[in-house]
């Protein structure tokens, strides 16, 4: 997948899933950006073969990670590169930090894209709440920039050299509370709700009890009960300004998309233009979410395949309601981590990302 002359060269591990999938359909889109290499576990795979629904490169075949130091290193040597960590949540950061540890100097020119939870949290004791078990990298948390590009400062992510991109529903749930939160509208001292549908691609690419697609498809159910691991994401970004959170999320019978209900309790005084207002001053100038006008509803259709996200404001008796509709596989995964990566660069946000979405099709 070659880009224009000069391009950087990128790697992508884990090459069989469905994040790195669509991280390279994007790639064969990209002018700057070339696919230099892939890494597999076993390696050996031909890219054709893992993603047949690319047009390029089927013939480039994956290397195991101890396979991949010296050509990697090779590269690294003439220049920077990029490399796309898109492996299931647990691998990613025990395969960074081999490879970091192996090239020493030279992994100081990888610009890296973490798509897994792995560096999501900066507090290691919190990773290990969350997730289970002790993070193996933790040093290398701080280095870490948890990148949703719209919420972030002007100007944040540029120059940085190692990006998280945040979880799918944990992009919707920050989209729909963070810009009230960060101005005060809602009242921390009662419940903040939130409910969540997610499609079948947000449980990855090999079939599982109860995630399996034919069990989901005319089906819906409610899972997570206790705690959604995305809600710390949440929690993180919100720095203890909601106390009582309440995510409920579900799977739908669906492939791509969430939706997002969330119920915020205002502020005493806080109105109904006040809020559109704080939100359309947040989202001001962001090509990828679309504050609908009053009385619409963001709708999945609209958005899937898509990296943009729809946000619906309503209130009613004291509560601001907030909608959200995201492509969870795009706005919520590798398109975010390209936005990102774009931004990190200095390049234009939306270079080769796709702003429509694929309608009644």
């Amino acid at each position: 997948m070659a880009g224009e002359p000069g391009a950087l060269p990128l790697w992508l591990a884990g090459a069989g899933g469905l994040l790195a999938g669509e991280f390279l359909r994007l790639l064969e889109a990209h002018p700057r950006l070339e696919l230099a290499g892939l890494i597999t576990r076993a390696g050996g795979e031909r890219l054709g073969d893992l993603q047949p629904q690319l047009a390029r490169s089927g013939d480039l075949r994956a290397l195991e990670p101890a396979g991949a130091l010296a050509p990697l290193a090779e590269r690294l040597a003439r220049g920077p590169g990029v490399m796309v960590l898109a492996l299931p949540h647990g691998e990613a950061q025990g395969l960074w930090r081999r490879l970091r540890l192996e090239l020493g100097a030279l992994a100081e020119r990888l610009t890296v894209v973490d798509l897994s939870a792995d560096y999501r949290l900066v507090d290691p004791q919190r990773y290990a709440a969350v997730y289970g078990h002790g993070h193996q990298d933790a040093e290398e948390l701080p280095r870490f920039r948890y990148a949703l590009p719209e919420l972030c400062e002007p100007g944040a992510l540029r120059g940085a050299a190692r990006i998280a991109a945040p979880g799918c529903f944990a992009t919707a749930l920050q989209l729909a509370a963070r810009p009230g939160a960060d101005r005060g509208l809602f009242d921390p001292t009662q419940p903040w709700s939130f409910f969540g549908i997610t499609g079948s691609s947000g449980s990855g690419a090999k079939a599982k009890a109860g995630t399996h697609h034919p069990h989901r498809d005319g089906n819906l159910y409610a899972y997570g009960l206790s705690c959604h691991r995305h809600e710390a994401e949440l929690l993180q970004g919100l720095a203890g300004r909601a106390p009582n959170v309440c995510f409920v999320p579900h799977s739908g019978p669906f492939v791509r998309g969430i939706h997002l209900s969330a119920q915020l309790p205002l502020a005493a005084g806080v109105s109904a233009a006040e809020l559109r207002a704080v939100y359309a001053q947040r989202f001001a100038g962001q090509p990828f979410v679309e504050l609908l006008p009053e009385g619409r509803v963001p709708e999945l259709r609209l958005v899937a395949g898509s990296n943009r996200a729809q946000i619906g404001l309503h209130v009613r008796a004291g509560q601001a309601l907030v909608l959200v509709a995201l492509d969870n596989v795009l706005k919520g995964g590798s398109g975010q981590g390209l936005q990102a990566l774009n931004l990190a660069l200095g390049w234009p946000e939306d270079l080769g990302l796709p702003r429509a979405g694929l309608g009644c099709l």
